[in-house]
């Protein structure tokens, strides 16, 4: 290559230069043009060679810096801070009293970055300096030259543009600065020093909140559970503020409000604003490893109002049923019944299907519900869970996390269920069409209660409503595939698959070894149907208004039995002793209100259906109130008697008619009737 200065026209075209020709003879030919001084060459082949130092500028350049670049490839980099006597770095830090670990760990990216490529840009003049032979200030002449010319690789051209540190990204470096650099960077000896020697300052710091002496009292009107804005928050401040008597000129503006709030954390920001499980949204958890737990060892049950409108089972109108869910610790679901309303019989019923199917569990929790909490499941004597031995725990209110479990289940199985109705009624669901479709429902069922002939809209938009046997039968299809795909909160299978509920709760039975509580048939008959506490009365016990009665409870008059009963059939009950001690099987007797018994369903129906007749009642009557307002004054109507000269009302006696002079209509009738009957 290059030999004393020297170099053929052959070894120029193998350096690849972009902008020059590589033919050969158009190079022989500009060689000529520009009086390129040669040589004869003495290496074999023979030739001339031309001397580098004669050709242009830019054709020096370019042969040095690929020339230099092919040295710098075969050679690895110095590291030459250990013959640079150490000097001061940071002037600021050592007034600060930080080391230089501590600096580092101070600094944002955006400054690390910048210092990371000015070191790079140091080191490459460095290469120059010790590879290829060139002074120090010559070196950083160099690498100038080659960003100028545009012959610096493209890499260290993009660290240019950090280093430069510019908010336009100017890729423009002068020999001061680049030298100025390279000075800090041999002055320091360790990579920490150098990080925090070449890293840019703040230019402006920032105020700390402390500083915002008026920040808490504005706090007091922002922090306010209706969640008013900036601006609404404000103008109580100021107006408070100018009412205490401050300076108004000390008055900060809302824009210096709004640079403050920026500063708070997210969770002071927030607290007064946010209450409850929303404020504790935001706080640090502790995640609960349900895993660690066998199955059976914990069943979790909440109620979820179903987000979609469903035909009512018994007048066939819109509206949103109810679904108890019971999960296992290891997220299958055991139990699950549907209803018209939360209650705490669907609850009892949703474990009824899950004991029968899998078993006692150690402990239920749930939340602090009507449902969940009723006398039938948690009563010390009668309820589910003491007489089958299982420990009731309730969370605290106001912390579904708690529940996380079975809270964030919604989403997948009833949630996703619910979208596929044309009648959901959820969050997201366009509220153009939502309103459409209970109106068109409401019409249709009002034309079909008067017994009107439907139109073929009205039958297209009845068609839409699901009926509750595809309801059932659709959360039970929705529970049987969560059940059965795997679950991401699972651990994975040997296949490297999550496990689905089904099979990781199979998989914890044999592997913990866990032996499940079953209970017989006649258990499952007697211990499912709910009790109460009555007082007999000579051979009879009463429940729901009806009367039972058996010979054997002539001997416990006036004591307190335990009578359980069927939710469904109520021909007869099953008395108890308080201690459990079987009494004898009462038989209906209608010497109450009914003549025939009546379940405990059909019961709490009409309740419920005389607490809806009764609310409607009293909206009516409110409605009707406000067409007849009250009369404040009675106004005396005997004025408008006699143009004005009767007697008033209250003291007014009825005046006897004339019988002998009737009134007349036309003057010529009064004439003609005193000509026959004479004139007083």
């Amino acid at each position: 290559m290059i030999n004393q200065g020297y170099i053929s026209l052959k070894e120029i075209i193998a350096l690849n230069i972009p902008w020059l020709t590589n033919r050969l003879a158009t190079l022989r030919k500009k060689a000529k043009e520009e009086s390129w001084l040669y040589r004869q060459r003495t290496k074999r082949g023979g030739g001339v060679e031309y001397c580098i130092a004669s050709m242009p500028v830019e054709m020096q350049n370019a042969i040095k810096g690929i020339e230099v670049q092919k040295n710098l490839a075969k050679v690895e980099p110095l590291n030459l801070s250990d013959n640079v006597q150490k000097k001061q770095i940071s002037k600021k830090t050592a007034q600060l009293g930080l080391s230089i670990d501590e600096e580092v760990s101070n600094l944002k990216d955006k400054q690390k970055d910048i210092a990371y490529a000015r070191m790079s840009l140091c080191q490459e003049v460095s290469k120059m300096h010790q590879v290829a032979g060139l002074g120090v200030k010559e070196a950083v002449r160099y690498v100038i030259e080659q960003v100028d010319s545009g012959l610096l690789p493209e890499h260290l051209v993009k660290l240019i543009e950090v280093a430069n540190a510019r908010s336009n990204a100017s890729r423009n470096l002068s020999f001061n600065t680049l030298y100025k650099w390279l000075r800090i960077y041999k002055a320091a000896q360790t990579p920490n020093e150098r990080l925090a020697a070449l890293s840019p300052r703040q230019t402006k710091p920032k105020t700390p909140l402390l500083a915002y002496d008026w920040l808490p009292e504005f706090m007091s009107f922002y922090s306010s559970p209706s969640n008013p804005s900036v601006t609404q928050a404000y103008r109580g401040f100021a107006k408070n503020w100018i009412g205490a008597g401050k300076d108004v000129a000390e008055l900060p503006s809302i824009d210096a409000v709004r640079r403050a709030l920026k500063k708070m954390p997210v969770i002071a920001k927030e607290r007064g604003r946010k209450t409850g499980a929303a404020y504790k949204s935001l706080l640090p958890y502790v995640q609960r490893d349900w895993l660690a737990l066998s199955p059976n060892d914990v069943w979790i049950g909440d109620g979820h109002s179903f987000k979609a409108k469903i035909a009512h089972p018994d007048h066939g109108r819109p509206f949103k049923p109810e679904v108890t869910v019971i999960v296992d610790c290891c997220r299958m679901i055991v139990g699950f019944s549907v209803s018209l309303a939360e209650s705490t019989v669907a609850v009892a019923d949703a474990l009824r299907i899950g004991i029968k199917n899998f078993g006692l569990p150690l402990v239920y929790y749930s939340d602090n519900g009507g449902g969940q909490t009723g006398k039938m499941i948690d009563h010390e004597v009668t309820g589910y869970c003491a007489r089958l031995g299982i420990h009731h725990e309730t969370g605290m209110p106001g912390n579904p996390q708690g529940r996380g479990i079975i809270e964030g289940l919604w989403d997948g199985t009833l949630i996703a269920l619910a979208k596929e109705y044309e009648t959901y009624t959820g969050r997201g669901m366009d509220s153009s069409t939502k309103n459409m479709m209970y109106r068109k429902l409401e019409s249709a069922l009002n034309a079909e209660n008067k017994g009107k002939e439907l139109t073929p809209e009205q039958k297209r938009y009845k068609s839409k409503l699901p009926s509750w046997q595809q309801f059932v039968a659709d959360v039970a299809r929705c529970i049987d595939e969560y059940n059965n795909r795997p679950h991401r909160a699972l651990p994975k299978n040997g296949d490297g698959i999550h496990y689905s509920p089904a099979e990781y709760r199979a998989m914890r039975l044999q592997k913990d070894g866990v032996e499940v509580d079953r209970l017989t048939d006649i258990e499952l008959d007697t211990l499912f149907m709910p009790e109460t506490i009555r007082i007999t009365n000579r051979g009879l016990v009463s429940l729901m208004d009806n009367s039972y009665f058996h010979v054997d409870l002539a001997n416990y008059h006036g004591a307190q039995v335990r009578v359980a009963y069927d939710l469904h059939d109520y021909q007869h009950v099953i008395v108890r002793t308080m201690d459990g001690k079987f009494i004898c099987k009462a038989v209906f007797e209608g010497n109450k209100r009914d003549a025939m018994p009546k379940p405990l369903m059909q019961q709490l129906k009409e309740k419920r259906v005389k607490n809806r007749v009764r609310r409607k009642e009293e909206q009516i009557a409110i409605a009707e109130a406000e067409l007849k307002p009250a009369i404040e004054h009675q106004p005396n109507f005997g004025l408008l008697l006699g143009n004005g000269a009767a007697i008033p009302v209250g003291d007014y006696v009825e005046v006897e008619k004339d019988e002998r002079k009737p009134l007349f209509m036309f003057e010529s009738d009064r004439d003609a009737w005193e000509q026959n009957h004479g004139t007083d």
